[in-house]
């Protein structure tokens, strides 16, 4: 179902009425709808299923891997987080989180509508992303795998920025600053919501991402995501290896924090380890 070949290669169905197209979807959720976006590979069968969540604020959304996963057969949906890119707010870390589960669920309850193999649903993100992947594949079931491309550890980055100041201070602080110029909320808040919510750190939910299928890759250059220690990809694999996990892989790219120059290696890899996983 899965074929790795068609990653760099197009599939011309002509005007197949079932063939991949885009779906534009809003999407029901605590706040009202949020801008949702399916990706189909075709309608023609049921098909394993992706939800791509990105950073922040959500300027790169890695679209370019949405196509790269639905060339090679995976239905992917993008959507924007309440407060961000034209979705109802407020924009809080909380409303991200909530919203990522919403999506899930939603990709579960209309599977069937959407052509949906229910048995295949993938969670994936960067930065951000990969913060919210990690935490709803903490809490949700009905995941098969997820991989987190440098995750952002928001709850351990201000954590150590108030702890040690300087460029653990900058890191969390200059993100926060610049972000919130284009999304539906402001400073002191999303500053006041990580002071509140010790919760976020990774380490708070590495037990139970022990017991869940997970990729984590890390940007060996990244200064985004990283501590003035090392990275937090690095920080996560110590906390989820110490709890005897199931089935976990840390792996890394030499590139910076977007993946900029090893866009081709970054999609590869997580397409390989997806198909992986599928049944």
């Amino acid at each position: 179902m899965i074929d790795l070949d068609m990653m760099y290669k197009d599939s011309n169905w002509g005007n197949d009425p079932k063939g991949p197209d885009n779906i534009t979807i809003l999407m029901p959720g605590k706040r009202g709808w949020f801008n949702a976006l399916l990706c189909h590979a075709g309608i023609d069968k049921k098909r394993p299923a992706v939800l791509l969540l990105h950073g922040f604020p959500g300027n790169d959304k890695n679209l370019d891997m949405m196509e790269a996963l639905r060339r090679c057969g995976f239905n992917v949906l993008t959507m924007n987080y309440s407060g961000s890119w034209g979705s109802p707010g407020p924009f809080l870390f909380a409303n991200v989180l909530e919203d990522a589960a919403t999506a899930l669920k939603f990709l579960q309850d209309n599977a069937d509508e959407y052509m949906i193999d229910r048995d295949n649903i993938f969670v994936i993100g960067h930065s951000m992303g990969g913060f919210a992947t990690l935490h709803t594949t903490a809490a949700c079931e009905g995941i098969k795998g997820s991989v987190a491309f440098a995750p952002y550890d928001f709850g351990l980055q201000y954590k150590l920025g108030i702890e040690n100041g300087g460029d653990d201070w900058t890191n969390v602080h200059e993100l926060v600053r610049d972000g919130v110029q284009q999304l539906d909320t402001d400073y002191d808040t999303l500053m006041e919501e990580l002071k509140n919510n010790p919760g976020y750190q990774f380490e708070a939910i590495a037990d139970k991402l022990a017991k869940k299928p997970l990729l984590v890759i890390e940007a060996g250059y990244d200064i985004c995501a990283a501590s003035s220690e090392k990275n937090h990809s690095r920080y996560l694999a110590e906390w989820i290896e110490a709890n005897d996990p199931v089935d976990f892989e840390l792996d890394s790219i030499p590139s910076n924090h977007s993946f900029a120059d090893t866009r081709l290696a970054l999609c590869e890899m997580v397409a390989k380890k997806l198909a992986s996983w599928v049944d």
